[in-house]
């Protein structure tokens, strides 16, 4: 089901597809939906409109409910993270979309400017999967999942100059930002139960962000390809296939193919970084060429044998070197 505060907003996102919309106030519709989730997502206490979904504008049965908010007054990535750190299970795979909003964020809290005509989806996944086994799959998924919805677009995506993951979860082209993920899990008894994910990708235009080391520089899709009107209803489909897809590999392959595919689409391997500790305290920065990425998404540099679990990356300037 979908669930909106005003129809017509999503009838533009996705043109022709509302075959009704339903008031949910009515005792027929009681249970049928989470109000509380739905107060928390959207900040209102309006009651939601309801839009019946077999199967989703993507095609698939894969999701069970669609959060469409005009303006999410908190992170709706928090939100879920939330409702699984208080809850057993979810009811199914979420979706949650914000066309723009406050207080979004990247990692360790990072501020992420969201703007109407970008993406900013959050996804909560029921699961049952090993910790052990899967956990840090579920960190690589939603970035390899962005890189297979760009590579699916068109041929003048996929030639794009220097599109790929940095690490950790970066997505850039030619050196700039071009979007980022997050992800975190709730488990119990050594079994992850839910998943959160959350994707912000500039779709049609860059915000205004000062440069860093970390980020040089930030840049929208449109500013490498012309994009129908459409664009954004393409990009959120071609993202929640790819999610769907390659979660139902986890469950049924195993972390390997997602291993394989980030180590492929990595922007690292064979680079000169220099990868500084996330507190300053904590140690000198390491710099060296990315001989490997280890399967639990350590580097291992030339500069020496002990490989780098965290820290921000810095690539340094020069071309790709061959490794040995």
């Amino acid at each position: 089901m979908l669930l909106v505060q005003y129809p017509q907003e999503f009838d533009r996102l996705v043109p022709g597809f509302l075959p009704r919309a339903t008031d949910m106030a009515g005792p027929e519709f009681a249970g049928a939906f989470d109000a509380a989730l739905w107060r928390a997502l959207s900040g209102s206490s309006e009651t939601a409109v309801l839009i019946p979904m077999t199967p989703s504008f993507d095609g698939s049965e894969f999701w069970s409910s669609f959060h469409l908010v005009s303006k999410a007054p908190v992170s709706q990535y928090d939100v879920l993270r939330q409702v699984i750190s208080s809850r057993k299970d979810l009811a199914g795979h979420v979706v949650c979309l914000a066309l723009s909003g406050d207080e979004f964020h990247g990692q360790h809290g990072r501020v992420w400017a969201a703007r109407e005509g970008n993406l900013h989806l959050s996804v909560g996944l029921r699961c049952d999967l090993d910790g052990q086994e899967t956990g840090v799959a579920l960190t690589m998924l939603p970035a390899v999942a962005v890189m297979d919805a760009l590579q699916g677009m068109d041929a003048r995506v996929r030639g794009l100059n220097g599109l790929g993951i940095k690490w950790v979860n970066d997505i850039l082209i030619g050196g700039r930002k071009l979007g980022g993920v997050l992800s975190s899990v709730r488990s119990q008894d050594g079994r992850i139960r839910s998943a959160v994910l959350g994707i912000g990708l500039n779709v049609k235009l860059a915000p205004e962000v000062p440069p860093t080391p970390f980020t040089p520089g930030v840049t929208s899709l449109k500013d490498h390809i012309p994009l129908p009107q459409d664009g954004l209803t393409r990009v959120l489909t071609l993202v929640l296939q790819a999610v769907a897809k390659r979660f139902e590999e986890l469950e049924h392959d195993g972390p390997e193919p997602l291993l394989r595919d980030y180590r492929s689409f990595s922007l690292v391997m064979g680079r000169e970084c220099e990868i500084r500790p996330d507190v300053p305290s904590d140690g000198p920065a390491r710099r060296g060429r990315v001989t490997a990425i280890g399967p639990d998404l350590a580097l291992t540099l030339s500069d020496g044998p002990d490989p780098v679990t965290s820290g921000r990356l810095v690539l340094r300037t020069g071309k790709k070197s061959d490794l040995p």
